[in-house]
């Protein structure tokens, strides 16, 4: 879903019953989802400002393309672009 008029979506996922629940200890919480319009020039970017990702390069999947890095508490956070739909 989308905010009309503006370049912002919120991604929905089906959780587990216990989903929105405070997070076990040693536990993560789910990543951040962000979109680009060009994943791998932000990436660039971003790694030269010192961000840190679990893959040296992001990784083309079906729906498009992506990436995930931590931030210094060790959250995640997930970069991605989406393909253009041709339903």
């Amino acid at each position: 879903m989308g905010v009309p008029g503006t370049p912002v979506k919120i991604i929905l996922w089906s959780h587990p019953a216990a989903a929105g629940q405070p997070v076990a200890p040693g536990g993560a919480p789910g990543p951040v989802v962000l979109e680009s319009d060009d994943l791998r020039k932000d990436f660039e970017v971003l790694r030269c400002r010192g961000v840190t990702f679990d893959e040296p390069e992001p990784q083309d999947y079906p729906f498009g393309v992506r990436i995930e890095a931590v931030d210094p508490d060790g959250n995640r956070v997930s970069l991605r672009e989406q393909r253009p739909w041709n339903g």
